[in-house]
């Protein structure tokens, strides 16, 4: 049995080290909305110049890791919008590390985003 487990050790290792190497990485650190937004609804700003007079609340930061700078922007999305997120507002252009890119920003919402449901088991169930 011993033996075994061996081998999958060792490939679930050179798969992890293979994906940390050049693959797709990305975080978000702050404190979301707990609701849900689809990546393709989060829309993405050069800015916060390039904003306005829009009003948002940052939900903390996004960051999208990955082997172009496009992908590293989609990957931040993501991340926003499990947070509650419909506005990343890059805080540089993505930029080149090694063999990736990274994109880092901030997080928001213009209160457009859907509200999490409430899921505590207290209240009223919504219809």
């Amino acid at each position: 049995m011993r033996k075994a487990s061996r081998p999958l050790l060792l490939v679930s290792l050179a798969l992890a080290l293979g994906a940390c190497a050049g693959g797709y990485s990305g975080r978000f650190k702050g404190n979301g909305t707990g609701a849900r937004v689809p990546a393709s609804q989060v829309k993405t700003v050069a800015s916060k110049e390039a904003l306005g007079d829009t009003a948002y609340t940052t939900l903390g930061t996004a960051i999208g890791k990955a082997p172009t700078a496009q992908e590293a922007v989609d990957l931040a999305k993501q991340h926003c919008g499990m947070n509650g997120g419909n506005l990343l507002i890059l805080n540089t252009e993505p930029y080149q590390s090694g063999s990736r890119y990274i994109a880092d920003a901030a997080c928001a919402t213009d209160g457009s985003a859907p509200k999490a449901a409430n899921t505590s088991g207290k209240g009223k169930p919504a219809r």
